[in-house]
C-alpha cells in the first residue's frame, strides 16, 4: 500500500478512536481526560493526515529508506504518549509520557528530514 494512503487510513483510525474515546469520557463525566483525547485527535488524526498529504504532494519522500520506519516510530510514539496522558490523569503516574513524547518528536524530526532531503520543487 502506498505510504500516503497508509498514513491517511491510520489518521482515520485515530479519528474514530478519538471520537469513541470522546463519547466515552463525555458520557462518564470523565472530562479530566480531555488532554489525552486532544492529543489523540491532534497528534493522531491531524498530524498523521498531514504526513500522508506530504507524501502525496512530494512522492519522492516515500522512496526514502526512513519512510516506513518513520511511520512506525511516529505512530508508536503517539500511542505511548496518549496512553501516558490518560495514565497521568487516572493514576498520577507519568512514567511513559516522557518516552512517548520523545519518540513522537523523533518521528517528527524524521519526517522533517525526509521533507528537506527529498521534497524538491
Amino acid at each position: 500500500m502506498a505510504l500516503d494512503r497508509l498514513f491517511v487510513l491510520i489518521a482515520f483510525a485515530w479519528l474514530l478512536c478519538g471520537m469513541v474515546f470522546g463519547v466515552y469520557i463525555g458520557i462518564n463525566d470523565m472530562t479530566m481526560h480531555s488532554n489525552a483525547h486532544a492529543h489523540a485527535g491532534l497528534l493522531g488524526f491531524v498530524v498523521s493526515a498531514m504526513f500522508g498529504l506530504f507524501h502525496r504532494g512530494w512522492p519522492a519522500m516515500s522512496s526514502s529508506k526512513l519512510a516506513m520506519p518513520q511511520l512506525v516510530i511516529y505512530q508508536v510514539g503517539v500511542i505511548i504518549l496518549v496512553i501516558g496522558k490518560y495514565q497521568v490523569t487516572q493514576t498520577g503516574v507519568s512514567s511513559i509520557v516522557a518516552p512517548g513524547a520523545v519518540v513522537t518528536v523523533i518521528g517528527t524530526l524524521m519526517m522533517a528530514w525526509m521533507f528537506v532531503a527529498k521534497a524538491k520543487g
